[in-house]
């Protein structure tokens, strides 16, 4: 069972809301034979592997279905171990493409040996994931194309994983978030964004380094790395050199005209709620962006307006780690950012 990459319109609609936006939608497959692709399918077979052994408790019935999924979706990536996406003539939309499929499958192996202890995924995981170690001046936090680190910190949680391989996975999570923590020395907010890090939705770069330290912190047990993970996010939430909320509704100065259609279609004056927009982008990669002077520093190429798609567009794959990174603030009983949870209160995830 394969998983096509994307449903989408042939171009990106008007500022309607959902309702009044007439495009046909179509599913869209690679234009061959197979047509559904592997990076889709292996995220899929990973997420319903969650989904699995998530549900089981709660809805059996449900739980044994997802995984069921998954198991097939695997049995279909073994079968198309490279399939590729791009977009086919006439679709204007965003690719979201990705050359290598090879970190979402060693992702879903970590979930499906995570939910069901099967050998078989985990000689898949043990196989092939030292080609994805990296040194610590390497390490990168997850994004929608680079999914490792998610394989890693799953399989470090699994019961009978290697040993060995977990002691690997703690030794470079450490050296990882060392590393975050030590550049936010250098940073005058004090934070775990780099000048390199000031890219299209570099405010969810900074929301995956704040998950990176938080399961760092889950994994070793080291505060530290967890009060790094909420500097980050008082800059998501204002203190920051606009002294400005990026999540649009929250605080006395939050962002007010995202990149957002039923945002700017609804007739009402405010955005909707809870959104997080993109943030500074020294790339200046949009007509309004391009009028900013390229002798700003990274951190202040910014502007909030709704024409400004690459600095304050909203997308899923930031508002993410944004949830983990509040419920991650928020877990236990300890309210001071300093003081841990009481002893037993941590959860894995």
């Amino acid at each position: 069972m394969g998983a096509w990459h994307k449903q989408t319109s042939e171009r990106f609609s008007d500022f309607v809301m959902p309702d009044k936006d007439k495009l046909i939608s179509f599913v869209i497959g690679t234009g061959k034979e197979p047509f559904k692709t592997t990076c889709a399918t292996a995220d899929f077979a990973a997420v319903m592997a969650i989904a699995g052994r998530v549900y089981q408790p709660f809805n059996p019935a449900y739980g044994n279905r997802s995984l069921a999924a998954a198991k097939r979706a695997w049995t279909w990536i073994e079968k198309n171990p490279n399939v590729v996406f791009h977009n086919p003539s006439g679709i204007l939309t965003g690719e979201y493409g990705d050359a290598h499929c090879d970190d979402e499958r060693l992702w879903a192996a970590a979930e499906l040996f995570r939910s069901t202890g099967d050998a078989a995924y985990g000689k898949y995981f043990y196989d092939h994931y030292q080609a994805f170690r990296k040194s610590n001046d390497e390490a990168e936090p997850p994004s929608w194309n680079n999914v490792s680190s998610l394989a890693f910190w799953t399989y470090a949680q699994a019961k009978g994983a290697d040993r060995d391989v977990v002691n690997a996975i703690h030794h470079d999570v450490i050296g990882a978030a060392d590393g975050i923590v030590k550049n936010s020395v250098y940073s005058g907010y004090n934070i775990s964004l780099t000048t390199r890090d000031y890219v299209w939705g570099s405010n969810g770069v900074l929301a995956n380094y704040g998950m990176q330290l938080l399961v760092a912190d889950a994994l070793v047990h080291n505060t530290r790395y967890r009060d790094e993970a909420l500097e980050d996010l008082h800059y998501l939430l204002g203190r920051n050199t606009f002294s400005l909320s990026f999540v649009t509704r929250v605080g006395e100065n939050p962002v007010r005209h995202p990149h957002h259609r039923p945002s700017v279609a609804d007739n009402n004056e405010e955005p909707w709620p809870g959104l997080l927009a993109g943030g500074p982008n020294k790339g200046r990669e949009d007509p309004v962006m391009r009028k900013l002077s390229r002798d700003l520093p990274p951190a202040r190429m910014y502007v909030d307006e709704q024409e400004a798609y690459a600095c304050n567009e909203v997308a899923i794959n930031w508002n993410a780690p944004l949830v983990f990174l509040l419920a991650g603030a928020l877990d236990g009983n300890a309210v001071d950012a300093a003081k841990p949870p009481a002893k037993g209160t941590r959860k894995r995830f």
